[in-house]
């Protein structure tokens, strides 16, 4: 899929911008992100495409550098609790998202991949 500049991927650069835990100051993406490098150690970039609040945790997904996903289950009660973490190959997570979540995750590789150049 090749990006073409449309608003929808303007907004998902300005949501996904908002969402990168490399840069972020809150207490909830800083521990997400000691969660990430426990479990994959030094990382260039981290940006939440999607997160699920439920009623005990919080559900996120997100891209770990150009190739992995991660799905991270945080309780939102104790910090006692271990994170439950799922990981993915990109291409293995690619296959059955809706359209309009594959332009999300390729302005997301985009966004990436000028990181890790700039970086």
């Amino acid at each position: 899929m090749k990006l073409i500049g449309s608003k929808q991927e303007q907004d998902f650069r300005k949501e996904l911008a908002a969402s990168n835990i490399i840069m972020a100051q809150g207490d909830k993406e800083k521990a997400i992100l000691k969660v990430l490098r426990t479990t994959f150690g030094e990382i260039k970039t981290a940006y939440i495409l999607n997160w699920t609040p439920e009623q005990s945790e919080d559900i996120f997904t997100i891209l770990i550098d150009l190739d992995k996903i991660a799905k991270v289950e945080i309780s939102r009660f104790t910090h006692l609790e271990a994170p439950i973490i799922e990981t993915f190959k990109l291409r293995d997570f690619q296959k059955g998202l809706s359209k309009v979540f594959q332009i999300k995750l390729v302005v997301a590789i985009d966004m990436a991949q000028k990181d890790h150049y700039n970086g």
